[in-house]
């Protein structure tokens, strides 16, 4: 399973691995060296079924539902030198949250639908996806995580950070 994620105001993407998805609980246990945090809210969708090249205009096809979660990340560790950094700040394990408030994907409005489309584009246009596959779309700019333990309520759901 992936996790594609667009973020917030680009045209590009990256995959989180599977291990960053936080199954089990809703408490973040921050890794030791990480000092500072960052949250992002996106608007997630699981493929249906597998797809290649597909089309904004037919991504509607290849998912049923749209739900909301978070994802932490650790901005201290990027390198304005390397990509490497850029990416292993953002697969922190158990670092993304999905909210459990799906909503079947016809009563979502016309702007998240095209948002949610265009997204599946870009990503198949270089990857596939198979069935179960998440893409994410960040749809707010990233903010800092205050620097002590501290408890969100995001769409009703709590989530513990623990430093």
């Amino acid at each position: 399973m992936n996790i594609f994620t667009v973020p917030y105001s680009s045209r590009h993407f990256y995959c989180r691995p599977d291990t960053s998805l936080n199954r089990d609980s809703n408490d973040y246990f921050c890794p030791d060296g990480v000092n500072r945090l960052a949250a992002a809210v996106f608007i997630y969708v699981r493929a249906s079924k597998a797809g290649k090249s597909v089309s904004s205009k037919f991504a509607g096809r290849y998912y049923t539902t749209a739900g909301t979660g978070v994802q932490f990340y650790a901005p201290e560790l990027e390198d304005a030198c390397s990509h490497e950094s850029w990416w292993i700040s953002r697969s922190l394990d158990n670092s993304t949250f999905l909210l459990g408030d799906e909503h079947p994907a016809e009563e979502l409005p016309e702007v998240i639908k095209e948002k949610i489309n265009a997204a599946f584009e870009t990503v198949s246009r270089h990857v596939s996806f198979r069935t179960g596959d998440y893409v994410a779309i960040e749809i707010e700019p990233p903010i800092t995580v205050p620097e002590t333990e501290c408890t969100f309520t995001i769409n009703g759901k709590v989530l513990n950070i623990i430093r």
